[in-house]
C-alpha cells in the first residue's frame, strides 16, 4: 500500500489488483451465506427464517470483513508512515550517504556501479525519498492509492454483494427447488468471479475456478448434512 503527500478520497482508483482482491470478498460472501442457507433449508426452515439468517449473514460479514480489513490497512500504512519518517530524517542527516545506498541497491538489482549511480543522482534530482522508499521497502507513493477506510468499504461492499445471491435465490425459488437453484447459481458465479480473478492474476484459470467452485460446493454440502442431522 502507499500514499501521497496530498489529500485523497475514500474510495481509489480501481486497478487489476484492487478489482482482484475485492472480487475475492464477493466469493467469501457467495460461500459464507450460501453455507447459511443450505444448512436452513436442509433443516427444512421457513422462508423467513432464511431470509432473516441470510440477511444477518451478509450485514454482519461484511461488517466484520470490513473491520478486518480496516485494522490490516491502518496498521500497514502506521508501519509505512514510521519507516517514511525514519527515511526523511536520514535524507536530511546524511543525503550523500543515502544517496551511496541508493546506488547499491541498483547494484543489487543488477546494475553496474557507474549506471547505478548515475541512475541514483539522476532520480533523486526529482524525489530522492520517493525513489529510495521505493527500491528498499516497496513503498510506493500514490495519491490514489487506497485508505484503510477505503479498502474497509470495499471488502464489505463485495462480501454484501456475494451474500446477496444465495439469499435471492432461496427467496425466490419454488420451494421444491430452493435447494438445486442454490447450488448451481452459487457455482455459476463462483465460477465466473474466480474465472475474473485469475484473469487479473495470471493464474491458471481452470484451476482457479475449479479449487474456487470446489470450496464452495464442500461448504454447502456440510452444512446440508449438518441441517439434515439437525433438522428443525
Amino acid at each position: 500500500m502507499g500514499f501521497g503527500p496530498g489529500g485523497r478520497g475514500i474510495l481509489p482508483r480501481l486497478d487489476r489488483q484492487t478489482v482482484r482482491a475485492h472480487l475475492v470478498d464477493v466469493n467469501d460472501g457467495v460461500i459464507a451465506t450460501a453455507g447459511v442457507v443450505e444448512g436452513l433449508l436442509a433443516a427444512g426452515a421457513s422462508v423467513i427464517t432464511i431470509v432473516v439468517a441470510a440477511l444477518g449473514a451478509m450485514v454482519g460479514g461484511g461488517v466484520a470483513l470490513g473491520g478486518m480489513k480496516y485494522a490490516e490497512a491502518a496498521d500497514e500504512r502506521d508501519a509505512e508512515l514510521a519507516v517514511l519518517a525514519e527515511e526523511r530524517r536520514l535524507h536530511e542527516l546524511q543525503p550523500e550517504e543515502e544517496l551511496a545506498e541508493l546506488a547499491t541497491l541498483y547494484e543489487d538489482k543488477g546494475l553496474s556501479p557507474d549506471l547505478a549511480r548515475r541512475v541514483a543522482e539522476e532520480l533523486s534530482t526529482k524525489d530522492a525519498l520517493l525513489h529510495h522508499a521505493e527500491v528498499e521497502y516497496g513503498i510506493t507513493l500514490s495519491d490514489d492509492s487506497p485508505t484503510p477506510v477505503g479498502t474497509a468499504v470495499l471488502a464489505g461492499l463485495g462480501f454484501m454483494v456475494g451474500a446477496a445471491v444465495p439469499l435471492t435465490v432461496s427467496a425466490l425459488a419454488p420451494a421444491t427447488w430452493r435447494i438445486p437453484l442454490t447450488v448451481l447459481t452459487v457455482a455459476a458465479v463462483l465460477g465466473l468471479t474466480a474465472t475474473l480473478v485469475a484473469r487479473l492474476g495470471g493464474m491458471r484459470v481452470r484451476r482457479t475456478v475449479l479449487r474456487t467452485v470446489a470450496i464452495g460446493l464442500l461448504t454447502m454440502l456440510l452444512t446440508l448434512v449438518g441441517g439434515s442431522l439437525f433438522g428443525l
